[in-house]
Formats: structure tokens, C-alpha cells, sequence
């Protein structure tokens, strides 16, 4: 009997890992897909990935205020609805009450009608909104706090002139100006307004309730970088931010003994709603990308995100910072045809929220809310990001959470990452098994360029493994959730590589 060899070639394979462990590095890079490693992030949104798991993200609730500064915790909402049909703006006012010795907080609201409203931060009638005023026939340009005759007061500039409003006093004074941006520095006021937005105002007369055209003056910019949009007090000078550049202005003693320094020209428009002093820096952001500037110079942070929300109009964007953290609201477009939270509307302004770190620039991306303003709540009581909405939430005030949640919807929360060949390129793979540890309810979809499966898993406190079965060349990763909470940590992927 003759044996004949065996000719027939059989593919070997060996088995490779993948390990998601560097979630804490958020969006690493907006290079084309294949370029990237095989665990790096393409996008997410609604999720925290700071400490290197995916954990429940950014939300928002209704704002709560304690009845009283000795009892913080007990605390109780607004039922803004009622009187308010729409909240158009939110601001913070600050007085100082002699009697008791003390500043009272107070968040003053303007609805669509012009009315302004307020409620204490520290509220003891127990939920009760009340007007203000009902002096102004138009939306404020600009509102600062501000302090005339010892008295603490807001100030808000319309084209009527300038409401002042005190907590035992208010009044209309027209010849004031409809500023958009004020500043006081080394006794002299400074201002834009918004009918000339190529001229910069100023006076020695800090009484602006006194204000007259013969005792301010004007100094006019006439050069290629654009209207004047925000004035910013900041390590000791004025900076005028324009829709193409920054200028320094540098005060003496002289009243009109002014320098002029322009620092820096952008190629692209710089939204005035976007500056933001925080800390050492000012943050700001153009059509290209967010910047920050110190003083001097002008860098460009956060670059992974630009695609995001390059070529939009983002003049309706709103910034704050707080807490070593910068947040602006404004709007993006992710590509990935997905309808999420106010995006499933036919109309949106804002869309997300993003916190920026201002050391390290660590960047969480909140999706899915459409934000008319931002507003920065800190006093000795509490320290709150707080904000008004469009829409859907149009009755409400909202304070920043971290509980996955818009009011009572939740986030959905997404990880993404970069289509990769897994570092073996044109050869054939296999995905075998996911290896996990989530503590709540997530799903796992692995697409490829021959199909795509979406495997679920249940919260458990156990690592869990699961055989599946994905072939192709070129593969992405995603993981996802519907659930409230969220943590994924350290997920594995096990694959064969066919020769």
C-alpha cells in the first residue's frame, strides 16, 4: 500500500489581545482611521473617562437651594412654570444687607416678555418666584454687577439706556449707552457698544447713573481685525477682544494716557460668548478650535476635538468656569447620524457641553442638551454650574450633576473607537471572545468590513466572558448604554489572526 503526502496547505492561526485600558486618554487624536492604535478613541460623549473607566457622565437637575446657611444639605426647588412661560437669560446678583451683616444671593432671571424675576440662593419662603421689574421693552445687551454710591446693584444695558436695579431702588437712565461689554480698571470705566462696534468708550466718572457724552471719551480702531466684541480685566491690564484678534490696552496715570498693544490676529472669528477668565488663563474659542491665552501668547488646546465643531456658526455659544474647570455649550456635528437627546428635534442652537480641565485640558463631552446659557454659582454657601435652557427644558433651571442624566431623560453614553486593522494589516481576523467588567447594563457592538454584531451584557460585580464570532480584515469597537450609570473597566478583546 503507497501513502501518498499530504499537499493540501492549512492556514495557521495564533491569538492576539486587544486591552481598552486608555480610556482615560479621551479623543487621543482626529487623524484618519488605520493611522490610530487599535484601543484609541474616535469619539464619546456622556461619559467620564478620567480615572481610565467608563463611568456615568455629566447631567443636569433642577436647581436646589437650602432654606437656610445652617442647614446646607436640606434643600428644595423652583416651580418656574408657573408665573415664567420662558426663561430667556439667567444672571447672579450680589448685595450686601447691613442689618444682618451679610451678602444675600439672588439668580434674576428675564423672560420673554422682558419681565425679571428672581429667587434667592438661600431661600427660606420655601420655593416663592418674584418680579423684579418690568421696566425693560428689549433684551439686555449686557449685565454686569456693579457698585454705585456704596450701594451694590445690576446694571443692565438695552437700547433704552441702562436699568439700574438695587435691592431697595431701580431706574431707567437713558442716556447710558447700549453697552455689550464693560470694564472698570485703575478708576476709569471702559466700554463697546453695540451701535459702534469699532470704538472703544471710556470715562473717569465711575457713577454711571451720571453718565454724559461731554466727560467719556471714544478711541476708534480702524484695522483689519474686526468689531470689538468683549472687554476682559485680566493680570493687569484690559484686553479688548475682537472678532479677529486681541489687543492689550495699558493704563497710566493720566486719564488719557493710554498704550495700545495688539498680541494676536486669528484667521478665523472668535466667538465673544466663548471668553472666559479662568484662573491664569482666558479661554476662548474661533471656528477653528479652542484656544487659551495668557497674557501674552495664544495656544491651542484640545486639537482631537475640532472636528467636532469646525465650520459652524457658534455665535450663540455660552462659557463659565468654575472650579478649575472651563465649560462652554455650544454646537457640534459628530457624523455618525445618530439622533441624540435635543438633536432628535427638528431644531437645536446648542447641542453639547464640554468641560475642559484648565491644567491638563482633559476635555468630557456632554451630548444631547440644548443650552441657551451658562452661569457660574459660587458664594461661601455653594459652588454650582448652573444654567437655562431652549425647548424642552425652556421653564427650567438647571444645575450640573453627574448622575447620566437630562432632568428626568437619560444620556445615552458612547465609546468609540478607530476603525483598525488591529496592527495586522490586510491579513484575515476572528473575534472570539469579549472579556468585561461593567456593573450596569451595556452593549458591545464589534463592526467589521464583512458585518457587525451587537452583544449585550448584564450589571454584575463579576467579570464576565463571552464567545462571539466576527470576521474581517478591518474592525471598530464600540461600547455603549441606554442605563443611567455606567462602568466599563479594563475590557478585553480576544482575536485570531489567520496567516
Amino acid at each position: 500500500m503507497i501513502f501518498y503526502k499530504n499537499l493540501k496547505k492549512h492556514k495557521k492561526t495564533f491569538q492576539k489581545d486587544i486591552v481598552f485600558s486608555i480610556f482615560a486618554n479621551g479623543v487621543v487624536s482626529n487623524q484618519d482611521d488605520l493611522i490610530s492604535k487599535p484601543n484609541e478613541c474616535k469619539e464619546f460623549y456622556n461619559l467620564s473617562v478620567s480615572d481610565g473607566s467608563l463611568k456615568t457622565g455629566l447631567g443636569f437637575r433642577d436647581l436646589q437651594v437650602p432654606a437656610s446657611t445652617a442647614d446646607l444639605e436640606t434643600c428644595h426647588g423652583f416651580d418656574f412654570s408657573e408665573k415664567i412661560d420662558e426663561i430667556d437669560g439667567i444672571w447672579l446678583d450680589r448685595w450686601y444687607n447691613t442689618d444682618v451683616e451679610m451678602y444675600v444671593y439672588t439668580l434674576l432671571m428675564i423672560d420673554s416678555e422682558f419681565v425679571i424675576w428672581g429667587v434667592p440662593l438661600i431661600d427660606q419662603y420655601e420655593g416663592i418666584v418674584w418680579s423684579k421689574s418690568n421696566k425693560l421693552s428689549s433684551y439686555p445687551t449686557y449685565e454686569c454687577q456693579y457698585r454705585i454710591e456704596n450701594t451694590d446693584c445690576s446694571l443692565f444695558f438695552s437700547e433704552e439706556g441702562m436699568l439700574y436695579l438695587a435691592a431697595y431702588g431701580e431706574g431707567i437712565y437713558s442716556d447710558v449707552p447700549a453697552l455689550i461689554s464693560g470694564v472698570v480698571h485703575y478708576d476709569n470705566f471702559f466700554g463697546i457698544t453695540n451701535t459702534n462696534r469699532n470704538t472703544l468708550i471710556y470715562t473717569t466718572n465711575l457713577n454711571l447713573k451720571e453718565w454724559s457724552d461731554e466727560e467719556s471719551s471714544a478711541i476708534e480702531f480702524l484695522d483689519n481685525r474686526g468689531s470689538f466684541n468683549k472687554l476682559v480685566a485680566f493680570n493687569d491690564y484690559v484686553y479688548l477682544f475682537r472678532e479677529y484678534g486681541i489687543t492689550k490696552i495699558s493704563i497710566y496715570t493720566s486719564k488719557d494716557d493710554f498704550s495700545f498693544t495688539h498680541l494676536y490676529t486669528s484667521s478665523s472669528k472668535i466667538y465673544e460668548n466663548s471668553v472666559c477668565v479662568c484662573g491664569d488663563k482666558v479661554f476662548f474659542m474661533t471656528r477653528d478650535g479652542l484656544y487659551t491665552f495668557n497674557g501674552t501668547s495664544v495656544n491651542k488646546v484640545a486639537e482631537a476635538y475640532d472636528k467636532y465643531f469646525k465650520k459652524l456658526d457658534n455665535t450663540k455659544c455660552s462659557s463659565a468656569c468654575l472650579n478649575g474647570k472651563y465649560y462652554i455649550a455650544t454646537k457640534c456635528d459628530f457624523g455618525d447620524g445618530e439622533q441624540i437627546g435635543c438633536e432628535a428635534k427638528t431644531a437645536f442652537v446648542n447641542n453639547v457641553l464640554f468641560e475642559v480641565d484648565i491644567e491638563n485640558f482633559a476635555l468630557n463631552v456632554y451630548r444631547g442638551v440644548d443650552i441657551r446659557k451658562i452661569l457660574t454659582v459660587d458664594n461661601p454657601y455653594m459652588s454650582k454650574l448652573c444654567a437655562c435652557f431652549y425647548y424642552d427644558h425652556k421653564q427650567q433651571i438647571g444645575e450640573l450633576t453627574v448622575d447620566g442624566k437630562t432632568f428626568t431623560n437619560i444620556n445615552k453614553k458612547m465609546w468609540k473607537s478607530f476603525e483598525t486593522d488591529l496592527d495586522y494589516k490586510s491579513k484575515k481576523k476572528k473575534i472570539k471572545e469579549i472579556i468585561i467588567n461593567t456593573l450596569y447594563d451595556c452593549e458591545v457592538e464589534i463592526k467589521s468590513d464583512e458585518e457587525t454584531k451587537t452583544y449585550s451584557f448584564s450589571g454584575s460585580e463579576k467579570e464576565q466572558r463571552l464567545p462571539v464570532c466576527v470576521y474581517g480584515k478591518n474592525f471598530q469597537f464600540s461600547f455603549s448604554t441606554t442605563a443611567q450609570n455606567c462602568e466599563i473597566c479594563k475590557p478585553m478583546i480576544v482575536f485570531d489572526v489567520v496567516s
